[in-house]
């Protein structure tokens, strides 16, 4: 008894200078559920609470650390496992991802209507890039005839010639293939990944003349559809 006393004793002095439950168990040898029986009245003053606020902070923050270690290491495992997975891209594979992109993102009009020209926006150079390959390799487009337009909200006018720039050398394709820049001026309500200096807008690529393509490729968009519904 005189033992479990002293324990008690103990843990609520501790407790009163502010140490955390794990901290007292390492010093009085009980149960989570005593030491909790022993404590629950035990006021706490208000430098002893911000100390455990301090601590929980700092113990979530360390956890945060670790699982972002550990994603990011993951991420790279599964991005190695995924070079192993694609070596190269046949240039029949190339074609039905250049038709999928474009389906997916390109100006897709009646075939019926005049003017309708091949139109592919994405905010991702990568795509863009890939798009632009596409064109050249398996569209025999010539790059005189792709046009590109930076759409850009208004608040980053500034960095217009830099980010021209950026997606001249992402994409391959000289500045003199800009058009216009089309500037946003509305106050997006939406939150964007990527703001401040990592923002880039997002670029439009058309391509001179080209109504008789833009047919061609929803043939090969309806081809696919149907060779896929067999």
């Amino acid at each position: 008894m005189v033992r479990k006393f002293l324990e008690k004793k103990k843990a609520i002095s501790l407790r009163k200078q502010g140490k955390t439950y794990n901290e007292i168990l390492d010093v009085v040898p009980v149960s989570k559920s005593t030491l909790s029986l022993w404590l629950r009245d035990v006021g706490l003053a208000k430098t002893q609470r911000q100390r455990l606020t301090a601590k929980k902070y700092a113990a979530q923050k360390r956890g945060g650390a670790k699982k972002r270690a550990i994603r990011i290491a993951e991420v790279k495992e599964l991005n190695k496992q995924g070079q192993k997975d694609i070596t190269s891209i046949s240039d029949r594979e190339l074609f039905l991802l250049g038709v999928a992109l474009y389906w997916a993102e390109g100006t897709k009009r009646a075939g019926n209507r005049p003017g309708t020209m091949v139109d592919f926006a994405n905010s991702d150079p990568a795509m863009v890039q890939l798009f632009v390959v596409w064109l050249k390799k398996c569209c025999g487009v010539l790059q005189e005839d792709i046009v590109m337009r930076l759409h850009l909200h208004i608040s980053h006018k500034v960095r217009e010639k830099s980010i021209k720039k950026v997606w001249s050398d992402a994409v391959d394709l000289p500045l003199k293939n800009f058009s216009t820049t089309l500037y946003k001026k509305h106050n997006p309500r939406t939150v964007r990944a990527k703001t401040g200096s990592d923002y880039i807008g997002l670029v439009s690529i058309r391509v001179k003349q080209s109504t008789r393509l833009n047919r061609r490729i929803m043939g090969w968009i309806y081809a696919i559809i149907a060779a896929t519904n067999q």
